[in-house]
């Protein structure tokens, strides 16, 4: 696909995912902000970052699952997330024949693990999927991890990740990031660090190392909102007080080479797809409403509640199940999926029909 219809067509990717559905009034600091500090497309950024990073084999990080009221339970987790990285899941193995290792805390492997086989994806043990990520071997892997929370468990994995793997690049999905004083916040300033996996060291390690490192969220709290030198702090409710008593604000510190906020986290993996299919050129690289459907029936059955409405329904973030299926059949739409050029002639003249 020529260069300017992909710069045009995500674009269109980016605009729609802004949209603030919710009316939370958050996407209209963060998306304008950064898409000025960047100055073109973000899904077009993150998606031309994986095709010119991974290799057939490599490994892709995606650390994703927010435990949601872990002052209740630490089994209490929100379906934000989960869809969008098990469909980038899904996108790098069809598209760039990578082993997707998703990182989850060890509350919420049985879920993330259903929802990535509501994608499509045969979840394995990590060694076995890498096994199977062989050209020669009909199967389309992943692995689901537990991501510890303790800090030394988590290092070791840290370690045992780049040292031993391939790995093409890191990308975190609606994953509360540390701030400058080494604390992870809720959107709205409540402290939960202690429930969440610590991926700072991995981010750095990544960084070191010359891996890809991609940011989604859409609260300004998440990995990768610390980018453009954590300039988001100015403006962003919470970003300089969070009112937990650490006086770090919510924005997390350790930056990422790319960030695409959005009005759903989820939507960004699914962006992400999207533009990474118009750069392939391979419509199949997004999935449609049907995996969809299964990924957030999966979440409702596993336990994943709606982080807004707090019930276990296919939900997310206070959207019906209908709004994620349309925003899907948009961004097919986008990329070529029932469309007919040809009935638009490029230099008609005159009024349209």
């Amino acid at each position: 696909m020529p260069t300017d219809a992909v710069w045009q067509i995500t674009d269109q990717i980016d605009r729609l995912l802004s949209i603030d559905l919710p009316q939370r009034d958050r996407i209209s600091i963060i998306y304008p902000h950064f898409r000025q500090h960047y100055g073109t497309p973000l899904s077009l950024l993150a998606a031309r970052l994986l095709r010119d990073s991974v290799r057939p084999g490599d490994l892709v990080l995606i650390a994703t699952g927010w435990l949601n009221r872990p002052y209740i339970s630490h089994r209490i987790a929100e379906s934000d997330g989960p869809t969008g990285a098990a469909a980038l899941a899904r996108a790098v193995q069809v598209g760039l024949g990578a082993v997707p290792v998703l990182l989850v805390e060890p509350e919420l492997v049985p879920a993330m693990t259903a929802v990535v086989h509501a994608a499509g994806l045969s979840c394995l043990e990590l060694d076995e999927a890498v096994a199977a990520g062989s050209p020669d071997v009909l199967l389309h892997p992943a692995a689901v991890v537990p991501h510890p929370v303790d800090p030394r468990a988590a290092g070791r994995l840290t370690t045992r990740l780049l040292e031993t793997y391939p790995v093409g690049a890191f990308v975190a999905i609606e994953k509360g990031g540390a701030n400058e004083r080494g604390r992870v916040h809720m959107s709205q300033g409540r402290e939960c660090t202690a429930s969440v996996a610590p991926t700072t060291d991995l981010i750095n390690g990544c960084r070191e190392r010359g891996i890809a490192t991609i940011g989604i969220g859409d609260g300004g709290n998440e990995i990768g909102m610390g980018n453009a030198q954590g300039s988001l702090r100015q403006i962003l409710p919470y970003g300089l007080d969070c009112g937990c008593g650490c006086g770090g604000g919510v924005v997390p510190a350790a930056e990422t080479d790319v960030v695409v906020p959005v009005t759903v986290s989820n939507w960004g993996g699914y962006g992400i797809c999207a533009a990474l299919a118009a750069l392939l050129g391979q419509v199949e690289v997004m999935h449609d409403e049907r995996t969809e459907h299964r990924m957030l029936q999966a979440c409702a059955r596993h336990g994943l509640i709606d982080g807004v409405t707090g019930f276990t329904e296919p939900t997310s973030d206070g959207l019906d199940e209908e709004v994620h299926l349309a925003v899907i059949a948009l961004l097919r739409t986008l990329i070529g999926v029932g469309v007919d050029p040809s009935a638009w002639p490029q230099h008609r003249t005159g009024t349209s029909p």
